[in-house]
């Protein structure tokens, strides 16, 4: 049986249900055009919260506010172009801190860089210098094997973020238009959206997750305790 999509909303849908499999319970949002697929696919869901915030340096902070208060990671999605360049002084402070953001800058295709095109930046790894990991995943395909290595992506940047070296990941994504969840402009195959299902967590490892964070928050507490005695 075959079902019509836009692929860029099947795609955001993919990044989305991931994020939240893996355990992401909030987002900030600073809407833009490019990354209207990514809105529509966090505002379809309701396991995560949202808050749309027109400024991006704001909503970078808020973002930062709700992940140290909550002590998980926390979604940012801004449109492209400059936008993204607003939430940097946010990931600095996520870097130093150590604090899990997950960073997600829609994007203008790649052959459009260096053209003139309206916001469009190189937004290659731009956060370099202050971030734990980066994935570009190139414009969205709808094959297993491509799907299958998005997915893997997802967890393993939200692996970091969250345990392994805890502070901001980085995802890019660029769309191609039509960029409205209702512009179809694929059919796919009943196995297709099989696959795009989300990769699942035991109950065991997000136990063992937020296990790792209480260990690693105790042992920064004693560390500074010794700061303050020392002293």
């Amino acid at each position: 049986m075959q079902i019509k999509i836009n692929r860029n909303y099947f795609w955001s849908n993919i990044f989305i249900d991931q994020l939240v499999e893996y355990g992401v319970k909030y987002a900030c949002i600073s809407p833009g055009s490019r990354s209207t697929s990514l809105t529509y696919a966090i505002s379809q869901n309701n396991k995560i919260k949202s808050f749309v915030i027109v400024d991006e340096r704001t909503s970078g902070f808020f973002a930062l506010g709700i992940s140290k208060q909550t002590k998980s990671p926390v979604l940012i999605v801004t449109t492209s172009g400059t936008a993204t360049a607003e939430l940097y002084p946010a990931i600095i402070e996520a870097y130093q801190n150590r604090v899990p953001l997950i960073i997600c800058t829609a994007d203008r295709p790649a052959y459009m860089r260096n053209t003139g095109a309206n916001q469009t930046i190189n937004q290659d790894n731009i956060y370099k210098n202050h971030i734990r990991f980066f994935y570009d995943a190139g414009l969205p395909k709808l094959d297993v094997k491509k799907i299958k290595s998005f997915k893997e992506n997802i967890v393993k940047a939200t692996n970091i973020a969250v345990s392994e070296d805890i502070g901001p990941v980085h995802f890019n994504l660029p769309f191609e238009k039509p960029l409205e969840p209702d512009s179809f402009t694929d059919s796919i195959d009943e196995s297709i959206i099989s696959c795009a299902l989300p990769i699942k967590f035991s109950v065991d490892k997000q136990i063992s997750l937020k296990s790792s964070l209480k260990k690693i928050q105790k042992v920064l507490q004693l560390y500074l305790r010794k700061i303050v005695v020392d002293l």
